[in-house]
């Protein structure tokens, strides 16, 4: 596990090792850590623009005693990191690309709203907002981002009509993120056992893409839970 220290310290590390400088954008837990919003996390996630910085952070990973494991490319969600780095006491960081775990882009306007946290040496970090890492972890159906999320609700000022669009700006032809954020807050809502004021805007959205709505959603939820988080006559509607 990473604590914030122990976070600082592998930044340090990583721009002593850095011949060049090189710019990073931290997501995740990592990032929660950092904002003093996590004690600790157990991997660390960040995010390279270009070739040239992807071939530096991998070589100063190397020389500070981590190692590639492709093992882990074998799961869905490790498909599009570049690399995922274990060291020998099992601690992980995951370099990606722009496209984080083929799902959201870390777009030029996340970019803008990332803060600068600071340079170790030859390496510039960047934490991605709240609400961007809030995004990123609700688009997925993984318990313990569950969690997080619940933690930036509580502690944060969300703008979360600035989520909204970025969703939806990210929206693909085959793909409406916003119905993936719907369905991870419901599972919140159920989990921890509290209100999300904001579901019901996000559920507006929801209808007005209502005719691409994926064929699985809300899949997993029971008939009394689907009576909670969805309206009747849309209950009938979802695709079988």
């Amino acid at each position: 596990m990473f604590e914030k220290e122990s976070i600082i310290a592998l930044l340090e590390n990583i721009g002593k090792a850095l011949p060049s400088k090189v710019s990073v954008y931290m997501i995740g837990g990592g990032a929660l850590s950092l904002r003093d919003l996590k004690e600790a996390t157990k991997d660390v996630d960040v995010v390279v623009l270009d070739r040239t910085s992807i071939r530096l952070m991998k070589g100063a990973l190397e020389k500070i005693g981590y190692e590639v494991d492709p093992g882990l490319f074998k799961e869905q969600f490790y498909k599009d990191a570049v690399f995922v780095f274990l060291d020998k006491s099992g601690s992980r960081i995951d370099l990606l690309t722009g496209l984080v775990c083929g799902m959201l882009r870390l777009s030029e306007a996340m970019q803008k709203r990332a803060s600068r946290y600071g340079a170790f040496g030859n390496l510039e970090l960047h934490l991605v907002s709240n609400e961007d890492i809030l995004l990123f972890k609700a688009v997925t159906d993984r318990p313990q981002d569950l969690v997080d999320i619940r933690a930036l609700i509580d502690a944060t000022q969300l703008d979360w009509e600035g989520i909204i669009r970025e969703c939806v700006a990210q929206h693909r032809k085959e793909t409406r993120w916003i119905f993936w954020f719907y369905e991870q807050l419901c599972r919140l809502e159920d989990s921890e056992g509290i209100p999300i004021p904001q579901k019901a805007r996000i559920f507006e959205v929801c209808l007005e893409n209502w005719d691409k709505h994926p064929g699985d959603w809300m899949g997993e939820f029971n008939p009394a839970q689907l009576k909670r988080h969805l309206p009747e006559k849309h209950r009938g509607m979802l695709k079988k």
